[in-house]
């Protein structure tokens, strides 16, 4: 049986035994104390640091946070200026037309999902694109850029909207501006066409002031003149509710219309020009023709068939644009400046130039032509090399052009051929007709001559402006080739030899250009030596209609030629259309003499010209200077799968058109009578009367 303790033996242990536990648990407590107090320290020093960080640091930007919620800056959209033609009539013009934005600041959060699904059931557009375009906007640098969801909306989606603000808030109805072009297909590749802006074109241009909305020059004047037409925006201070509403107006700064761009076009002439072109097109997928005035350099037409609607960039499927962009006549394509051709016998005018320039040949040398060139392979005199002719008989430099005389500007630029001593010998009878010509001073047969090289036709051809961009105001320009015995040797690793001269001497070989680089040198024949700039816009005005940069013809280059030699080169031009190729022309505008050349290019079917000894098919050409007594105006023709004798008929017609429409056929001076067939008498009859008109 147990004990119980006594009283006093009771409490002595009780104390003992709380001795013990607090002892054993006194500690852990207060540590416990320490570290929640620590703790509270901690958190309230950190709340202080950020109190003071809000408050003190990053003051003035959460100023601008909080005020900017109720004062924002709202862009106002510069209005585009206008395109004209020569003649002030409107080519250009901006339409009102709406979209719907969304300012992702405006949108409360827990609003997001179900406005981006009401946003997709009314513009059938896809409710979690919106939702993440909204989240993504809202973490952005710039919550309250807007956010484009329809470009086009229909008049019933633009009520609803206006009718739901307060249901959607944030989403607006904003009114813009689209292009509208009254010839839109006549003058697609001149006037070109704007675009939305992109994502990276705002984020680059955005020092300039363009907007999110803004539209962009994509190609022609539209392009070129972006920064002239586009003009610069405005702003105006407002004062909004809590979901973006405008309540009030603070201050405004109207934006600065765009200047208006005058052209250098005659819309009349532009007209009747491709109703020519396609009139003649006929197995060609494509053809155009330029028309510039000798004297300034301005573009009186230009025109490509076959071309497209600008208008289409508002509403083209991609199927649509697919069909444009595969289309074999290439309409997206301004064949006039973009694209490059061998340029056949137009480019006779060049190697004359630099023939009679660096005293190779006189006005007076007689050059005979038996139809062909033949040329001995160097190494091999057993391989022979034809180059063929069109023409047989003696030429000087005025009938050579004439007549398009290949071997006589063979001789021009690459001399005879005959150098080699261990060519074989001659038939007996044609040695004696060759013996005979030699006898009279004709250059023929073995007789040396030597022309005036390729390096020097080239250095007259890029003095004509080829081989470079004429510098036209219009994106996209190619600038054709004139190759160097360099650019072969490093292209094919073969060295330049007498064939790829006589190439070169009639714009076959490696020889590329563009229609308005004939045109241009042409032009620069025309008018004593001058190479202009060619220009599409005449002017600019402002809304007023103050010219605020006239039209200031640019001289790119003087030639340094004796103007005698210009004169005999727009001689023999005037005596081809006369009794020449290029007759067909005057057979449609007899009232005038003009000067003319044609051209049949060979290529090979990877488009590219090929040498004078190999056959193929052609492209057609004609260039021409009117009138030929005073010069006003140069043109080129060009027609794929074609022949320059029939360039020529089209090209009369064109010249007729100018002459119509500019008053020029009221006071032309007729042209001398002239036959075909050209005898020794007749042609220094029609030289003699050429040279009386000629300046």
């Amino acid at each position: 049986m147990q004990r119980r303790p006594r009283k006093g033996q009771s409490e002595g242990v009780a104390h003992e035994y709380s001795q013990h536990l607090a002892h054993r648990e006194g500690f852990p407590v207060r540590a416990k104390v320490w570290i929640l107090a620590g703790f509270i320290l901690l958190l309230f020093g950190i709340l202080v640091v950020q109190l003071v960080r809000l408050q003190i640091l990053r003051h003035d930007e959460f100023v601008a946070r909080a005020v900017s919620n109720r004062v924002r800056t709202i862009d106002i959209a510069p209005s585009r200026g206008l395109i004209y033609d020569r003649d002030g009539n409107l080519l250009v013009e901006n339409s009102p037309a709406y979209q719907i934005t969304l300012v992702s600041a405006d949108i409360p959060d827990e609003e997001v999902s179900s406005i981006a699904h009401e946003l997709a059931e009314m513009f059938d557009v896809s409710a979690w694109d919106v939702e993440q375009r909204i989240w993504d906007r809202k973490y952005s640098n710039d919550p309250f850029l807007p956010l484009l969801i329809a470009e086009d909306p229909t008049p019933a989606q633009v009520i609803d909207v206006t009718s739901r603000r307060s249901a959607l808030p944030g989403v607006r109805v904003e009114t813009v501006s689209i292009r509208r072009y009254e010839q839109g297909r006549l003058l697609g590749h001149i006037l070109g066409y704007v675009g939305k802006i992109t994502a990276e074109e705002y984020e680059e241009l955005s020092d300039a002031r363009y907007l999110y909305s803004d539209q962009i020059g994509r190609a022609g004047v539209e392009a070129a003149y972006e920064r002239q037409l586009r003009g610069s925006a405005g702003r105006q201070l407002v004062e909004v509710d809590a979901v973006g509403n405008v309540l009030r107006a603070l201050d405004t700064r109207p934006p600065t219309p765009g200047l208006s761009a005058v052209l250098t076009i005659d819309i009349e002439l532009q007209q009747r020009i491709e109703d020519i072109l396609l009139e003649h097109q006929g197995a060609s997928l494509f053809a155009s023709a330029v028309v510039l005035d000798v004297h300034s350099g301005e573009v009186l037409a230009m025109v490509s068939v076959p071309n497209y609607d600008v208008n289409i960039y508002e509403e083209v499927t991609t199927e649509e644009y697919q069909e444009l962009l595969h289309d074999p006549g290439q309409p997206l394509t301004n064949q006039a400046i973009q694209a490059q051709f061998p340029p056949g016998s137009i480019f006779k005018i060049v190697t004359a130039v630099a023939g009679l320039a660096e005293g190779a040949i006189t006005p007076e040398t007689e050059i005979y032509s038996p139809g062909v060139l033949e040329v001995h392979n160097e190494l091999s005199p057993g391989i022979i090399y034809r180059f063929g002719d069109t023409t047989q008989g003696v030429y000087n430099i005025r009938t050579a052009l004439a007549e398009s005389s290949n071997v006589f500007f063979y001789y021009v630029a690459g001399g005879d051929p005959y150098r080699n001593p261990e060519n074989p010998p001659r038939h007996p009878a044609e040695q004696e007709r060759l013996d005979d010509l030699a006898d009279q001073g004709v250059v023929a047969g073995d007789v040396e001559f030597v022309g005036a090289g390729n390096e020097a036709v080239a250095r007259w051809a890029r003095e004509l402006g080829f081989d470079t961009p004429t510098g036209i105001d219009l994106v996209g320009e190619a600038a054709g080739l004139i190759t160097s015995a360099e650019q072969k040797l490093e292209a094919f690793g073969e060295e330049w030899r007498d064939g790829d001269t006589y190439n070169m001497a009639i714009g076959q070989g490696f020889t590329t250009v563009t229609v308005l680089q004939m045109a241009v040198a042409v032009a620069a024949i025309a008018n004593g030596g001058t190479v202009y700039e060619p220009r599409v816009v005449r002017e600019l005005i402002d809304s007023n209609g103050n010219v605020v940069q006239p039209w200031q013809p640019i001289i790119r280059h003087q030639i340094d030629v004796d103007p005698e030699i210009l004169r005999i080169v727009r001689e023999g031009m005037a005596l081809c259309t006369l009794a020449g190729t290029c007759h067909d022309a005057l057979v449609v505008m007899p009232e005038m003499l003009v000067g003319g050349k044609t051209g049949t290019a060979e290529y090979n079917q990877t488009g590219t010209a090929i040498s004078g000894e190999e056959e193929g098919p052609t492209h057609g050409w004609f260039i021409a200077f009117a009138p030929f007594d005073n010069p006003e105006v140069a043109v080129a023709v060009f027609f794929e799968f074609s022949a320059g004798y029939l360039a020529a008929g089209a090209a009369g017609e064109i010249l007729r058109a100018w002459a119509e429409t500019s008053g020029a056929l009221s006071t032309a001076i007729p042209p001398p009578y002239a036959r075909v067939a050209l005898t020794e008498d007749e042609d220094q009859r029609l030289y003699e009367a050429i040279r009386a008109r000629s300046r």
